[in-house]
């Protein structure tokens, strides 16, 4: 009988004071957070960078030890919403793009492209320290990013990412077909199945441990 009363008062706590919409919701697991769980560390270093496109190694570990978690190829909206500049400018200079944005109080919203895989090529075979085979299937994901507001969704950018196996990035079940966003899609996808290590690294990384 106590446990009932328990229960009935916790139901009607919650009728009179509903609590706010999910965690999930309101600032959504990154896969920056998930590699961090999983792996212990996380951070990011920008391979390629330039007409506003960029490619970055999302790792976990540290010095020799850096293992590619997530290898990303983003193409940013043009022109970027004046909202976005002062985030913008951390983002292109190295720093953790869903991470920059949540702290700058934005809501993240990813919402799905195409998910396929593709064969780990020479270069995600280096990055990973030789821990996945050349050829081996990764999963891959092509998203649009929307930073969120109670006001507003703006599209910031196009992601697509190939996946180490051992790492299972988070699930976002929301879709969008807009036609300009699924050619931002193919043309991210492609440079992601073609990159090569033949660039130095842009900037410095922006470690998260």
């Amino acid at each position: 009988m106590y446990l009932q009363l328990r229960l009935l008062a916790l139901i009607v706590w919650a009728c009179l004071f509903p609590l706010p919409r999910a965690w999930g919701e309101v600032t959504p697991t990154l896969n920056s957070d998930a590699i961090k769980a999983t792996f212990g560390s996380y951070g990011v270093e920008v391979i390629y960078q330039a007409d506003g496109t960029r490619v970055a190694n999302l790792y976990s570990g540290h010095g020799a030890d850096k293992v590619c978690r997530t290898l990303a190829v983003t193409e940013f909206m043009q022109p970027i919403d004046e909202s976005l500049l002062k985030s913008h400018e951390a983002i292109v200079a190295g720093a953790s793009i869903g991470a920059t944005l949540r702290a700058a109080g934005f809501t993240i919203n990813k919402k799905l492209l195409l998910k396929t895989e593709i064969p780990a090529s020479e270069a995600f075979v280096a990055l990973t320290r030789g821990t996945v085979h050349q050829g081996a299937p990764l999963f891959t994901k092509i998203y649009a990013l929307f930073a969120e507001t109670n006001d507003s969704s703006t599209p910031y950018a196009v992601i697509a990412e190939a996946y180490h196996p051992t790492h299972f990035p988070p699930v976002h079940e929301e879709v969008t077909e807009q036609p300009e966003l699924r050619a931002a899609a193919e043309r991210a996808l492609k440079k992601l199945s073609e990159f090569s290590l033949a660039l130095s690294l842009t900037t410095p990384s922006a470690s998260q441990s």
